[in-house]
């Protein structure tokens, strides 16, 4: 197969990494069971995959401009707005009407530029394996309980966690520290044709030049016919240790890890980042598709392909793909109604699919 059409991270469908974000917290009574009177309480690390059942009907925030607070208390959903904050501080709690909603208002004000978190019911396997810090393992019992993050999975979601737990030796007594991981992996699975296109011009753009407006392109060729996938992230080679991850935390970097950072999506200074990351940076270059049958006047690297609408499972694997439907580039020839084998490399957490980096269909 002609590797050139192999389209790199084609669909990101979460800012990836984005909510991969570590959270702190004591938690005591954890399912209600205490320790049980055991003074022996032991503390190690566990992998697990801890489970989203519902958000609560508040939003918190820290840092809101007069404006921003105004922006809030417009929202038809919310209720009221008030500090929380002990003396000195500002954190806000923003209350909704419904619970249902929560998601749905987080999503509003982050396309505001206002960020918000939620407290979501979240739960443990019932059994899992803890390492302790001499190197013992011990099987304990999961359970129950509420963790501050932001609302962007649906309920019924996992999210793959590496937690600092305390435990009597039976159950989980207290989350220590909690941190949140993605790995890569390769899937496969059969799918449909659903459409085909004449033709598709695929643009490469440059980090720094990535705020591209495409809404003349969009009134010129058709709001389904244009896709632009923004990469508002930087990637670090070799990873940032745990120690660097807070040294490099800058005014533009909305979140950190060792593998990568989200960075605010109007800060384009490629310069600062290499400075202020020491040369460790990675920075992915911004796809844009266009489905026409003659190329647009544009200024950057194109390459012609033939694209295919394709329909997914309900799972690939175990993973849960939230698009349904994926235009992909193929070299080969199929016909709607045709069933396909897509291949492709994913970023996921959990039982879920956050990314796509590259991603190919296979004749069957």
């Amino acid at each position: 197969m002609d590797k050139g059409l192999i389209v790199k991270v084609l669909v990101v469908f979460f800012a990836l990494l984005f909510l991969l974000q570590p959270f702190a917290m004591s938690i005591q009574n954890w399912s209600g069971e205490g320790n049980n009177g055991n003074s022996d309480v032991y503390q190690g690390t566990a992998n697990v995959n801890v489970t989203i059942y519902s958000y609560g009907a508040f939003l918190y925030a820290e840092g809101l401009t007069e404006d921003q607070k105004g922006q809030v208390t417009a929202n038809p959903e919310v209720l009221s707005i008030e500090n929380i904050g002990e003396e000195g501080e500002e954190v806000l709690r923003i209350t909704l009407r419904d619970s249902s909603k929560t998601r749905e208002v987080y999503s509003g004000l982050k396309n505001l530029g206002i960020g918000t978190m939620a407290v979501a019911q979240i739960g443990l396997p019932e059994k899992y394996t803890v390492s302790l810090e001499n190197g013992t393992q011990m099987e304990i019992h999961g359970g129950y309980t509420q963790m501050l993050m932001e609302p962007l999975m649906k309920t019924g979601r996992e999210i793959s966690y590496v937690l600092v737990v305390q435990t009597d030796g039976s159950s989980t007594y207290g989350v220590v520290e909690a941190r949140s991981y993605s790995s890569e992996v390769e899937l496969e699975g059969e799918t449909e044709i659903v459409s085909a296109n004449a033709s598709a011009y695929l643009f490469t753009i440059a980090w720094e030049n990535r705020t591209l407006d495409t809404s003349a392109l969009k009134s010129d060729y058709g709001e389904g016919n244009v896709t632009y996938n923004q990469k508002d992230y930087i990637t670090f080679d070799p990873p940032l240790s745990a120690e660097e991850t807070v040294l490099y935390k800058a005014s533009y970097v909305t979140y950190i890890s060792s593998a990568s950072a989200s960075v605010l999506a109007n800060f384009t200074n490629r310069s600062r980042a290499e400075a202020d990351f020491a040369g460790k940076a990675v920075f992915p270059d911004s796809v844009l598709q266009v489905n026409a049958a003659a190329p647009p006047n544009l200024s950057f690297e194109q390459e012609q392909v033939k694209t295919y609408r394709v329909s997914f499972p309900e799972k690939i694997e175990g993973y849960v793909l939230e698009a349904e439907e994926l235009d992909i580039p193929s070299e080969l020839d199929f016909s709607k109604g045709e069933n396909a084998t897509v291949v492709f490399n994913a970023t996921v957490t959990g039982n879920m699919i956050l990314g796509i980096k590259e991603i190919h269909l296979v004749k069957n």
